[in-house]
């Protein structure tokens, strides 16, 4: 399991969006239309909440936003006790630095 770069977050985010404009996600989410654009770019990172409410938007689970693949945990009866836990802990990880940095941000 990958965990996915700003620019390939942005990448599926527009892929997902498909044909619906930009600035109706943007009106939906509470960003403004060139915030979106460069994050969908991968040249600002989405924050935690906004890529809550971009999952939501899209109707698909946070974890399809920034990972290659399903995580273990979320494979429900794929995945050894082993590998859910790790899968896991790198994303309970993962969060923890996330809210850090958008603290940090405030």
């Amino acid at each position: 399991m990958k965990i996915r770069s700003d620019t390939e977050v942005g990448a599926r985010i527009a892929a997902l969006l498909g044909e619906r404009p930009q600035r109706e996600l943007a009106d939906a989410v509470g960003l403004q239309p060139s915030v979106l654009s460069r994050a969908l770019a991968g040249e600002r990172a989405f924050n935690m909440s906004e890529l809550v409410d971009i999952a939501d938007y899209l109707g698909v689970r946070v974890e399809s936003l920034l990972f290659d693949e399903e995580p273990a945990f979320v494979q429900r009866g794929k995945a050894s006790d082993v590998a859910a836990q790790a899968a896991i802990d790198h994303c309970s990880r993962l969060i923890d630095a996330m809210l850090q940095i958008e603290t940090v941000g405030r």
